[in-house]
């Protein structure tokens, strides 16, 4: 899997030189000389322009790099400078050290792009040192770059919030599906409406939110939850006691231990939820410390979470603030060994936004999808449909969308013209060859170029209309009809997922991906089969 996240994250290793076109073009492949032009293989295919539509020909990533090297050195002195001063002066160095980094960002990921291939790895390195940077530029500005807007409008609440305690306690209640929606839009409402219990509304909304079988509790399992939601610990969540979340989070921990000790693949992901949230309601201190570990929460930056938890807020930091490549280059290099579903996911939709961005790549998002293990079936319709959305509007990689490919064997000029040797292709020569001679003096008093009299000026011996296409293009045999680039809306529309805020993470003080969502942070539909959402 580590090779297939590789190959999905860069073209194939075909380039070695890029062609910079005059009219701002880039392109990339094998070139070859044929004299009055270049022919360039692509991963695409057969590219071939004349020579004086080229500017030049780069050869190595560093001659599109610049002072890169120099801007990150910048870049660090001005966060150290940023430091020892002032909060005014802080926050403009902060902010210079920022453009400078980006800067040198995009000339790297320029240069990666255009030389994929395996002995230009060093700009990956180089790359992740830039990511490095910018994200301890930004989480020391404060900027919470993976919030996507703000929490989702409070409706009232459908129940009081001791009818819905009571509806997620009785096992009986919580099997009436309508029941049971009542009681998770109350617990999200009244998370809005109470922030110092949102993390334990949150995690009993998220239960709700699932059917009961989904997760797949043993008869072990069931006993504990039903001790725990009889606990003293929910009756009244606004007056619960930060002693009493502390002794839930320890209840919880020694049920979890015990169920792995009898059976080390027994399900515990309900029980785990609840105590994760109780967490973030405790005060940091030994104790808690203690009970992260049977919660699978590891702290990291000061923030409690999963590693998949720590993985998704940082794709999605990467991708909430547009750097669809950097949430593609960190998952590769640093996020596999959190390889969940979720993280999975989220990469996959940054090879989706990168594709719709560059108007290219989407067959890669389209590969991406395809190796996420759906947790259940509605979410491996969901990705199907995802991925049949995305073909049915994904323009060609050959053609760009266009449907149609310059000819290689007329450049585009719909005939084959064979240049004069006189005068080159140009139609002038000097008066000296016009005349070599010496039997028309008056030619030799002109300084200017005159008419080349072999080609009577046009500057071609012969023009044979060309054979292999009829208007200077040819179709593309890779597509079957134009395709302007897809918008992301024709793709999916999305909305922000209700269960997490749009955050992709159900808890606030600890990091623990949303189901709801696969921890994108929105809810997809796709244009394919709109009925086709995650569960």
């Amino acid at each position: 899997m580590r090779t297939v996240g590789f190959l999905l994250l860069l073209p194939a290793a075909l380039a070695a030189d890029v062609v910079l076109l005059k009219d701002g073009g880039k392109v990339s492949g094998r070139v070859t000389d044929k004299g009055g032009s270049v022919e360039v293989a692509t991963e695409a295919g057969l590219r071939t322009y004349l020579k004086e539509e080229v500017e030049r020909i780069v050869t190595s990533p560093k001659e599109l790099l610049g002072g890169s090297e120099g801007l990150i050195e910048e870049a660090k002195r001005d966060y150290e400078q940023a430091l020892a001063s002032g909060p005014a002066e802080r926050s403009l160095k902060l902010k210079d050290a920022v453009a400078k980094a980006t800067k040198a960002r995009e000339a790297y990921a320029q240069a990666r792009e255009l030389f994929p291939e395996e002995r230009h790895t060093d700009l990956d390195q180089k790359l992740v040192q830039v990511m490095q940077l910018l994200r301890l530029l930004r989480d020391r500005m404060g900027s919470d770059v993976a919030r996507r807007g703000g929490p989702a409008g409070a409706a009232a609440p459908p129940l009081l919030l001791p009818e819905a305690v009571a509806v997620l306690a009785a096992p009986e209640r919580r099997t009436d599906p309508a029941k049971r929606a009542a009681a998770r839009d109350a617990f999200r409402a009244y998370r809005a409406m109470h922030p110092e219990i949102g993390d334990v509304a949150s995690a009993a909304a998220s239960y709700l939110a699932r059917p009961e079988t989904d997760w797949k509790l043993d008869e072990g399992g069931r006993k504990a939850l039903d001790e725990y939601l009889a606990g003293p610990w929910l009756q009244d969540p606004l007056k619960t006691p930060p002693g009493s979340h502390l002794e839930a989070a320890r209840f919880l921990s020694e049920r979890v231990l015990a169920l792995r000790k009898a059976n080390p693949q027994a399900a515990v992901d309900a029980l785990c939820l609840f105590g994760a949230a109780h967490l973030g309601h405790v005060p940091d201190g030994p104790e808690a410390a203690a009970a992260l570990a049977a919660f699978g929460l590891a702290v990291r930056d000061g923030v409690p979470g999963t590693a998949e938890g720590h993985a998704l807020r940082d794709l999605n930091a990467w991708i909430a603030a547009g750097d669809h490549d950097l949430a593609v280059l960190a998952f590769v290099k640093e996020h596999r060994a959190a390889d969940t579903p979720a993280v999975r996911f989220v990469w996959s939709t940054a090879l989706l936004r990168l594709a719709q961005s560059r108007q290219r790549g989407f067959e890669r998002a389209v590969a991406a999808l395809g190796t996420v293990k759906a947790p259940d079936a509605g979410a491996a319709e969901h990705l199907a449909a995802l991925a049949k959305s995305i073909k049915a509007v994904a323009t060609c990689s050959t053609c760009a969308g266009e449907g149609r490919l310059r000819c290689t064997n007329c450049f585009g000029r719909k005939e084959v013209r064979f240049n004069c040797g006189k005068c080159m292709g140009s139609g002038r020569v000097t008066p000296a060859a016009a005349d070599p001679s010496g039997a028309r003096p008056g030619l030799g008093r002109l300084s200017e170029p005159v008419p080349c009299y072999p080609c009577r000026g046009r500057g071609y011996e012969k023009l044979i209309k060309c054979e292999k296409c009829k208007d200077g293009t040819v179709d593309c045999r890779q597509c079957d009809e134009p395709k302007s680039p897809p918008d992301l809306s024709e793709i999916c529309g999305s909305s922000p997922c209700p269960l997490c805020e749009g955050r992709g993470l159900v808890f606030r003080k600890v990091l623990w991906a949303c189901r709801g969502c696969l921890g994108a942070g929105q809810r997809l539909v796709p244009r394919a089969d709109p009925s086709k959402i995650l569960p």
